[in-house]
């Protein structure tokens, strides 16, 4: 059995979506001749999953939308929300569907939702995250609706299951965490059965409920997070994540101009790459894979070359000490400096610990304590620490440059960078366990980036 994750961004274009039909189509005749031939003997049921993603940016526009009503500007909202049912439409229209009907009704009772949620949150000017999370679930659903409707068209055996009814997690909407073993009960109920009788089976990625039925989220990109929880649970040979690059690179294309392909890295890595920024992973997507031999692939169907990246448990072999794997960069980060630790009140000292937790990045000297918050938690930050004596800085960007330790000793990396960036404001140079990152003044975060790739991996 295999996990296919079919991303946002090729979903958005007709040519994305008959690559999808293309790809199944090959991959659903194998699966097929492979369940005749472990059927003889009793084997283990196959078949393909398909975890979808929203299409495009419309978590993006939804979550405006949500901001919109908030403010009381309700007639902005439901203009966002027409503009990106109208995309679906003018998408769906693209495909010749023969249902074509039957597909936007569907449409427009998902927009009804949604227009209930923001009618609500513009009355009362509180947009809860529970509500929230209610309102960006529907934007995977609204693909998977798509989706279905073109694989039946096509005359595939196609079962959709709702998240909500798989993907269990707890309360923190926006960032739910899974609940594991409430995870594989479900899908080896719901999902194993509908294998076994041939059928592609589709799961809205990114979203959940929790054990009372509450929708909830699991952050941006989340959805190769659906197809590794999947795939543990249903104990999948393979996972392909589909994108429109083939792999993981050097750095983000959008950014550098010659970026080099990463054929091969360990979870862990790829991971660290997540947790810093690049916005092709999300942080944790390898955690549930961490007991199995499942494979991951990251590709592309619009590539000739077959080339790919391949994330496995073991780290590649590789020679010498630290080596530079890939750079990543976040930005519109704000810098809040307070007393170190061991000067903080005992009844404070929770309070510390939680907003280390939220932060994206902290340290601490005899002198200070220091924390990196993205914009969406520098209120919440700086709201927690009235209390005690603070100083907020200017915005900054972390570069970080994610490597593979086979020694101890980073001083030649350490100075290489520094070298590099010497034409820049660099506040701080910070070394951690698979990383070396690199506070610099916010303005200049991508011209330093593209300084320390030309001097790392173009030289």
């Amino acid at each position: 059995m295999i996990v296919y994750k079919f991303g946002g961004a090729l979903a958005r274009s007709k040519r994305g979506l008959e690559a999808l039909v293309q790809i199944l189509d090959e991959a659903y005749k194998l699966e097929a001749t492979r369940a005749r031939r472990v059927k003889k003997s009793g084997g283990v049921a196959h078949g393909i999953v398909l975890v979808t993603s929203a299409i495009g940016h419309t978590t993006r526009h939804l979550a405006r939308a949500a901001d919109l009503a908030e403010e009381g500007r309700l007639r902005e909202a439901e203009e966002a929300l027409e503009k990106t049912i109208g995309q679906h439409r003018q998408l769906a229209a693209t495909l010749g569907i023969d249902d074509e009907a039957a597909l936007i009704d569907r449409f427009e009772s998902l927009a009804a939702e949604i227009a209930a949620l923001l009618e609500g949150v513009a009355i009362v000017r509180e947009l809860s995250p529970r509500t929230r999370d209610a309102m960006l679930a529907i934007g995977e659903q609204l693909a998977n609706t798509l989706i279905e409707a073109l694989l039946r068209d096509r005359e595939f055996p196609v079962r959709a299951v709702d998240a909500a009814s798989v993907i269990v997690t707890d309360e923190q909407f926006g960032h739910a965490a899974p609940i594991m073993e409430e995870i594989a009960e479900r899908a080896e109920k719901l999902i194993l059965p509908q294998l076994r009788r041939g059928h592609i089976v589709l799961v809205p990625g990114f979203a959940g409920a929790t054990l009372d039925g509450i929708a909830t989220t699991m952050g941006s990109e989340s959805s190769d997070l659906t197809a590794t929880l999947l795939a543990s649970s249903l104990g999948a040979r393979e996972i392909v994540i589909w994108k429109t690059l083939p792999g993981l690179y050097t750095a983000d294309p959008e950014f550098v101009k010659a970026p080099k392909l990463i054929r091969s890295m360990s979870f862990d890595e790829a991971e660290e790459m997540g947790r810093r920024g690049a916005r092709i992973l999300f942080p944790s997507f390898a955690h549930p894979l961490t007991e199995t031999g499942i494979v991951l692939r990251i590709a592309t169907p619009f590539s000739h070359s077959k080339a790919h990246t391949v994330l496995g448990h073991e780290t590649p072999a590789s020679r010498g000490g630290t080596k530079p794997l890939a750079l990543a960069v976040e930005q519109h980060l704000f810098l809040v400096t307070c007393a170190p630790s061991s000067q903080v009140p005992a009844n404070k000292k929770n309070d510390a610990s939680k907003l280390r937790a939220r932060a994206v990045l902290a340290w601490e000297s005899p002198e200070q304590s220091s924390a990196l918050f993205r914009k969406d938690d520098r209120r919440v930050a700086l709201r927690e620490l009235s209390a005690t004596t603070f100083e907020e800085g200017p915005a900054l960007a972390a570069i970080s440059l994610i490597v593979r330790k086979n020694a101890k000793d980073d001083t030649a990396l350490l100075a290489a960078i520094a070298r590099s960036l010497r034409p820049f404001a660099v506040h701080a140079i910070l070394p951690t366990s698979r990383s070396i990152i690199a506070l610099v003044a916010d303005a200049e975060a991508i011209p330093a980036l593209r300084k320390l790739h030309h001097d790392l991996f173009e030289g």
